[in-house]
């Protein structure tokens, strides 16, 4: 009878347990903690660009026997990287036959550290003192790629065997023609031209300079009457062609006026004559000989 008083008090009690914990009472350890999005770095094509690697073909770095691999400058076109490509396989067999060639290569970069801006020059000059013929028509590979700075590098493997590189060296000496006068007729003379370095020359034709110079011109000048000290003639002509490689040959060349008038003997004129016999070798380079009587 004394307990009945509480019975109001815990049912209230019993009541409010039933609506669960308090707000803010435990709540916080019931929250699951979301892990922070991670920043992305920022990646930028330049940055992209720089990262990709020049593909070297198998051909470069395995040259077979009898081959030549050419690798190009990184240049800014196709065109270009191609014909850099065929001038170092030239420049290989230059230094094969042990030629002379002039190679000028050029690397340049001008601007500011943001924009830099890169400029190759790569050239090989065509009067190298040796000859490379048929580099381009005997390219059996070729490939390309592109290096860290976006410019094109190719590559070209050349089937260049050593008979080739042998016949390229004897190219490369020249044809040497030497002349001399054999015989002097009735208005022609007779040469005997000689070719020494094993390279076919044609003689095709001929120049002609024909002095004379009268010994007495001053005297007869200055006693009877004026006369001139000399003159020179030039004669350009054509002959039938000559071919002639290690060995000689005998050419005709007809001259006129070279024969002594009776006006000539009156001044004592002294006649000199000089022959340039003019052609060309096996790969069209000029060639020349020069004989004087």
């Amino acid at each position: 009878m004394q307990l009945d008083f509480l019975k109001p008090a815990l049912s209230i009690l019993m009541t409010l347990m039933s609506f669960g914990p308090i707000d803010g009472a435990g709540r916080d350890s019931e929250k699951t903690v979301q892990p922070l999005p991670q920043a992305r770095e920022h990646v930028s094509a330049g940055q992209i660009v720089q990262g990709r690697e020049l593909c070297v073909p198998g051909f470069v770095v395995s040259v077979p026997s009898g081959h030549y691999a050419g690798i190009s400058a990184p240049l800014n076109s196709l065109d270009k990287a191609r014909r850099s490509a065929i001038h170092d396989v030239a420049r290989q067999i230059l230094g094969t036959i042990r030629s002379e060639y002039d190679h000028l290569y050029l690397d340049t970069v001008s601007g500011d550290a943001r924009n830099p801006k890169r400029r190759i020059s790569d050239k090989l000059s065509q009067t190298a003192a040796g000859v490379v013929l048929g580099v381009e028509q005997n390219i059996v590979k070729s490939s390309w790629s592109r290096d860290s700075t976006g410019g094109y590098v190719y590559f070209i493997l050349v089937r260049y065997p050593d008979d080739l590189v042998a016949e390229m060296r004897r190219l490369s000496k020249g044809s040497k023609v030497l002349a001399k006068v054999l015989e002097q007729k009735a208005g022609e003379l007779v040469l005997k031209v000689t070719e020494v370095n094993g390279v076919e020359a044609v003689i095709s034709f001929a120049e002609i300079t024909i002095r004379k110079k009268n010994r007495f011109a001053q005297k007869i000048s200055y006693y009877v009457v004026h006369v001139p000290e000399g003159s020179e003639k030039r004669v350009t002509m054509s002959i039938n062609p000559v071919r002639v490689c290690s060995g000689f040959s005998n050419v005709m060349v007809p001259v006129p006026g070279m024969e002594k008038s009776f006006y000539d003997y009156l001044l004592g004129a002294r006649v000199d004559c000089q022959v340039v016999l003019k052609g060309h070798d096996e790969i069209g380079r000029a060639v020349e000989a020069k004989a004087s009587f």
